[in-house]
């Protein structure tokens, strides 16, 4: 086990966090959440002594060994293999199997394992790394985003793989997803603290708020004591009979605890103004051939459009050719054969892996918004501060700016314009889990067509209604969401955690697709009993507005004796009321509905 005492740490004048105590427990799995610039990746440097707390300490048993995900790759071995085989324990150096099967279900293929680590792009550099720590089989695993790069069939394997830890990890990801897949506690960094609890990150969110919701009531409901205490003091202080209770008050009121208001954090707001469109379609793929070298296609022969309201998703294992295809769809590739027909006035906005070399280190990010045409600085400042880049934030070099800044940069030019089509290649990397949440809201809110890679499950599900499915070396162009997608059969056999393939028995295949069609049944459910409650409350809201209306009129036809009014309208009155009546018994039912769905989906 290890435990973290009353630690401290600051950046200048930036407290992270304050008298943190927290606890990994014997194979606890960890979700740490909380936003960007937070300290969650200081709260793993400070873990494996890479940087010191400002106070406080770290317990560790000598036998306890860690091991962290590295993000900055440092290779020492010749072969893929022997790299990743070096992450075994001393004790297991000869099971070369364990390294074999992990780089497997990873991705990589058998004859890959003699190739120089050098020779991998720089994502599947990242996969060595991962596989470095996964082979480790250490008491603790450090896990800094490892979903990044991953495709969704990789991601899948590593969901298990993590499910079937037989230790403890903490994890940090953007995948709220992927987290709730695999651990068993969560932990969020809030308000300068630390606080943990055993279930999902959802759960612990909603906890949070709650009880931020009933400090904000009870914060009030003392600011209302004190008032009407102060006025009592004020008012008999000086009476010889009160004396004895204005002291009582005096007292009680020294020893009233004092709840400071709560800071409002911001809230980021991500808006992409889309063009209309009326027309047939936006572009059209007609026999397009591309592959680096003529022997070595990628895509063949395809044929698709993209028409108005599109919201396509390109999803497969990584090498396959996805981004390949968006860089072709934003022209900043040439097919080798074959040609787009676009609509003559297509305006598209691209975010491409390769694009974030597109901002320079050192301008700043207001230069940045400048550079897109046509740019007021009020206009600029406004984008800026939704994406939380307030005051002189907004001067910052780019080159000060973590990734997930970056990211936000790149996301805020795409604001700045209007577009009929948004190219968007992996956005949620490096975003913290509320700014993916507001960024899947704003996709499904946009106006325009959208085609998208991303291997955020949550994401394809809510968002895409067509699918271009790169699998086992061809390209298939699929009508309909991500979810009817995994319903027909999705991506085949289940992956195993030895980095092969298995048939699942065919009774279990349907108790899987049972449960999965069930849980979404239960989540659709529970959002409408939550919009049936909103939609009762304003009923009754707009009601009581008409009754206190009439009753105004009523208090006027009865000075006029007015009998056949103010029968009418007393009637009227009445049959308002019954209707409140029935609406609030209906509320009341609802929200038994509600809790009893939230027990079964463990919100």
């Amino acid at each position: 086990m290890l435990h973290i005492h009353n630690i401290s740490k600051s950046y200048g004048v930036k407290p992270l966090f304050s008298d943190v105590s927290f606890t990994v427990g014997e194979k606890e799995k960890i979700g740490i959440i909380g936003r960007n610039g937070y300290g969650k990746s200081t709260l793993f440097n400070i873990i494996t002594e890479e940087e010191l707390p400002d106070s406080g300490s770290i317990d560790i048993p000598e036998w306890y060994s860690i091991r962290k995900l590295e993000q900055h790759l440092r290779f020492e071995k010749e072969t893929l293999l022997e790299q990743v085989a070096f992450g075994l324990p001393d004790h297991e150096r000869t099971e070369i199997w364990r390294a074999k099967s992990i780089l497997m279900g990873l991705g990589f293929q058998e004859e890959d394992f003699t190739k120089s680590p050098f020779d991998f792009s720089s994502g599947y550099q990242i996969r060595i790394r991962l596989a470095q720590a996964l082979v480790s089989q250490c008491e603790l695993l450090l896990l800094d985003e490892p979903t990044n790069y991953l495709d969704i069939v990789s991601l899948r394997w590593l969901s298990q793989f993590l499910r079937n830890w037989e230790k403890s990890f903490l994890l940090i990801t953007h995948d709220i997803g992927f987290m709730e897949s695999v651990v068993t506690h969560s932990a969020i960094i809030h308000r300068g603290k630390i606080r943990k609890m055993k279930g999902s990150p959802t759960k612990l969110l909603h906890q949070i708020e709650k009880d931020e919701e009933v400090y904000e009531k009870t914060r009030l409901g003392d600011v209302k004591k004190q008032a009407k205490t102060e006025h009592f003091i004020k008012n008999f202080r000086a009476g010889a009979r009160s004396a004895g209770l204005v002291q009582s008050r005096i007292k009680m009121l020294d020893k009233q605890e004092k709840r400071e208001k709560l800071e409002k954090l911001p809230q980021i707001r991500f808006n992409f103004p889309a063009i209309q469109f009326n027309g047939d379609f936006l572009m059209e793929a007609h026999n397009i051939d591309f592959g680096y070298t003529p022997e070595h296609l990628l895509i063949k022969k395809l044929n698709f459009a993209i028409n108005g309201n599109d919201r396509i998703a390109i999803i497969g294992r990584n090498g396959k050719g996805k981004s390949t295809l968006l860089r072709l769809l934003s022209e900043a590739e040439r097919p080798l054969s074959g040609h787009f027909k676009k609509y003559h006035t297509l305006t598209r906005g691209y975010f491409g892996q390769e694009a974030e070399n597109t901002i320079w280190n050192e301008e700043t990010i207001l230069s940045e918004f400048f550079s897109v045409k046509n740019i007021k600085e009020t206009q600029a400042r406004n984008i800026g501060a939704s994406l939380l880049f307030t005051g002189n934030d907004i001067k910052k070099k780019i080159s000060q700016l973590s990734g997930g800044e970056r990211a936000r940069v790149r996301l805020g030019k795409l604001m700045l314009q209007k577009h009929h089509l948004l190219l968007l290649d992996e956005p949620t990397n490096h975003l913290d889990i509320e700014s993916v949440q507001r960024l899947i809201e704003s996709l499904e809110n946009f106006e325009g067509s959208l085609v998208i890679i991303s291997h955020d499950e949550r994401l394809l599900s809510r968002v895409a209604n067509k699918l271009i499915v790169f699998d086992h070396d061809e390209i298939s162009i699929l009508h309909g969401g991500y979810e009817e997608f995994l319903e027909k059969g999705g991506w085949g056999d289940d992956i195993d955690i030895n980095g092969g393939k298995t048939n699942k028995d065919e009774d279990d295949e349907n108790t899987a697709k049972n449960q999965f069609k069930l849980r979404k049944e239960n989540q659709k459910r529970h959002r409408q009993v939550i919009s049936q409650q909103q939609n009762k409350e304003d009923e009754n809201k707009e009601k009581q507005k008409k009754i206190e209306k009439l009753s105004f009129k009523l208090h006027k036809a009865i000075r006029n004796a007015n009998s056949p009014l103010v029968a009418s309208i007393g009637k009227e009155m009445k049959q308002l009321e019954k209707e409140i009546q029935q609406n609030e018994e209906a509320i009341e039912d609802l929200i038994l509905e509600e809790l009893e769905l939230e027990e079964i989906l463990e919100i």
